[in-house]
């Protein structure tokens, strides 16, 4: 499952005006910063028109090796190498709670409920608002016969951002939930 969540790296293409360089630099520390303030980060996934094109990467070996590149090649060619790279390749940073959420979905699916549950739960305590494990965890509640706990949690994740795939979901769930003599 792709999340297109809306997060503060959705994608690290930048634009340098060569009179704003300091000003770029600065915006670029300014995401990271964000990025670090919002949550647990820990890989960097490096894709081509939406398909990853290498393993996922962890965000230290990514950040140590732009720091390498910066100190071994000097600022300037490294930004421009970087930069160049950045405006083909999307970098996309990987949230602790993504990772909890698909192994919590393997779970799922291979009949562990309990421990899927626990994923998801561990999830939320990541990222509270995480759509993707609040209409998973409302699917396994619906799933194990706990209506109400799952109706709480499903509208709580039809809340999400729009364009989310997770959140029309959760609305139809919802809608199923509370009009069962509706179904098509």
């Amino acid at each position: 499952m792709t999340d297109k969540r809306k997060g503060p790296f959705e994608s690290f293409r930048v634009e340098v005006d060569p009179e704003r360089i300091e000003e770029t630099l600065d915006g670029i520390r300014d995401r990271v910063r964000d990025s670090f303030a919002a949550g647990r980060y820990t890989k960097v996934r490096l894709s081509y028109k939406g398909r990853a094109i290498l393993p996922d990467i962890p965000l230290a070996i990514f950040l140590a090796t732009e720091g390498i590149a910066f100190w071994l090649v000097s600022p300037l060619p490294a930004l421009l190498v970087n930069l160049g790279a950045k405006a083909v390749l999307d970098v996309e940073f990987i949230h602790e709670a993504d990772e909890l959420v698909q192994e919590g979905l393997a779970l799922y699916l291979d009949g562990e409920l309990d421990a899927a549950e626990a994923k998801y739960r561990e999830a939320l305590e990541r990222r509270d608002d995480d759509v993707s494990a609040l209409y998973n965890l409302g699917t396994l509640l619906r799933v194990t016969g706990r209506k109400d706990e799952a109706l709480r949690v499903l509208r709580k994740a039809a809340m999400g951002p729009d364009g989310h795939p997770d959140v029309a979901r959760a609305a139809e769930a919802v809608e199923r939930l509370e009009n069962p003599k509706k179904r098509l």
